[in-house]
């Protein structure tokens, strides 16, 4: 992904040199004012994949698989559950337990929508105001261990489970950006600015026989007990975070007003994940009209 955008890049710097040299010279700025732009687009967005580690459900985490394999309750739905759809498992396996976590938890590529705003200064300056949203899923498998009590076989196997974490992310990016006159139609850029972003997880879970058991803490910190009358609250984990960003594309004009713009953009910053708030690199490539 860094050698395509270190190649976009070289593209949209060495395009223009062509392009000036096939310009018709006759060609003046008397039709060019100053004014605001209106932007919409779409594209994919890829998330890091340093950040979807906070989903391998390990015991650092902040949410991880304890929470549910250290309840009681939950700890015994869990063997039940596992023993009625297993029966070479033996319902009184006290061996039942967490075995491997995911180690390289990754996201899915996100669909992204985009919202934004330009003023231009000249032909070749304009500074922009953009809202992007995109939501994420990261997926990974771990692993449950058990007896195996197969007559003459008597070892330690294990069953594969999935972990699924979801996410929303929101940004507003303040941007810079240069636009090389190539020719009438065919105009590439390069943006640079800043960016204040926001992430917010919607959901954590662990998929297990089928039944899902949700990872985020809804009791307050409160031990869940089955049976009983228990509030829930609205888990808040995220927050916000800053990032630097990097675009190049290009503008194909159908006229002075209308123009399809696919970018390649790049950010390097803070994403809020508790201890998974280093800077890292995320991507996106889009489409703006």
């Amino acid at each position: 992904m860094k050698k395509s955008f270190i190649i976009f890049l070289i593209l949209a710097l060495f395009i223009p040199q062509w392009g000036w040299s096939q310009r018709d010279k006759s060609e003046d700025d008397s039709n060019f004012s100053p004014g605001v732009d209106f932007i919409i687009g779409g594209g994919i967005y890829f998330g890091s994949k340093k950040t979807a580690g906070y989903y391998s459900g390990q015991p650092q985490n902040e949410n991880n698989l304890n929470y549910i394999f250290d309840n009681y309750s939950w700890k015994k739905d869990i063997v039940k559950l596992i023993t009625d759809n297993n029966n070479f498992i033996s319902s009184t396996d006290t061996t039942i337990g967490i075995k491997e976590y995911p180690t390289a938890v990754k996201y899915k590529p996100a669909m992204s929508v985009m919202l934004g705003a330009s003023y231009r200064f000249n032909k070749h300056w304009r500074l922009s105001i953009y809202y992007t949203f995109a939501r994420l899923t990261a997926k990974d498998i771990f692993t449950v261990s058990y007896t195996n009590l197969v007559p003459g076989n008597e070892r330690n196997d294990y069953l594969q489970y999935l972990l699924i974490g979801k996410e929303n992310r929101s940004f507003i990016d303040v941007t810079g950006s240069y636009t090389f006159d190539a020719s009438q139609y065919i105009k590439p850029f390069i943006e640079f600015g800043a960016q204040l972003n926001f992430v917010k997880v919607k959901s954590f879970d662990a998929v297990i026989e089928n039944r899902e058991f949700n990872l985020l803490d809804v009791y307050g910190g409160s031990n869940y007990v089955a049976g009983t009358y228990m509030q829930e609250f609205e888990p808040n984990y995220g927050g916000a975070g800053f990032a630097f960003t990097g675009t190049a594309g290009v503008k194909f004009c159908f006229n002075e007003n209308i123009s399809i713009d696919p970018i390649f953009y790049i950010s390097w910053g803070k994403i809020h994940l508790t201890d998974y708030n280093d800077f890292h690199f995320n991507y996106g490539a889009y489409v703006r009209l």
